[in-house]
């Protein structure tokens, strides 16, 4: 199963961070973060801003992608547990 397969399976609908294997000028990995709405056809596609277009990733430029658990998250969970 290839990588397109194995993240929508997984991630599709979550909040996540794709980091890329393209740098940037400075040299420095380039990291995407949205909401994966798809992923096949040789692409994902991240929304990034609900009023822009989304984002489509080739998975060939892809070093790894996981789930965005924001700060805000881990606050909530510290107090669920008194």
């Amino acid at each position: 199963m290839g990588l397109e397969e194995q993240v929508g399976k997984y991630m599709r609908g979550k909040q996540v961070i794709i980091v890329t294997s393209a740098l940037d000028s400075e040299g420095y990995l380039q990291e995407i973060a949205g909401t994966l709405l798809e992923a096949v056809d040789g692409c994902l596609v991240i929304e990034q801003n609900q009023e822009l277009a989304p984002t489509l990733v080739n998975p060939a430029h892809v070093t790894w992608i996981y789930e965005d658990a924001s700060d805000d998250e881990y606050e909530d969970d510290e107090y669920e547990d008194v």
